[in-house]
């Protein structure tokens, strides 16, 4: 939230424009997270696609690095990056 307030970060791209916060979704962690096992997912996005944003912004957090030193993102998260995307929203990776 500090980025947002601060407009640092990823969000120092809107530079001197007014910003506002119309929703924030927070993961539950890595687990058994694809859309069939968690409620009220697609009401989630509905709402956010409804809102219509101007950006979405996702946190460097859903990503991780494996063993071998590859970055991967979540794969849940890339199934809502794509759905958004493809209600026609713009998304930035990163927050901070």
């Amino acid at each position: 939230m500090r980025a947002f307030n601060t407009k640092s970060g990823a969000f120092a791209r809107y530079g001197e424009e007014p910003l506002e916060l119309e929703a924030y979704w927070s993961c539950n962690g890595c687990g058994d997270c694809r859309f069939e096992h968690q409620a009220g997912i697609e009401e989630k996005l509905e709402r956010i696609i409804g809102l219509k944003p101007d950006a979405v912004h996702v946190g460097v957090c859903v990503k991780h690095r494996t063993q071998d030193g590859q970055v991967v993102t979540c794969k849940t998260i890339e199934e809502i990056c794509e759905r958004l995307e493809a209600a026609g929203l713009t998304i930035v990776e990163g927050t901070h």
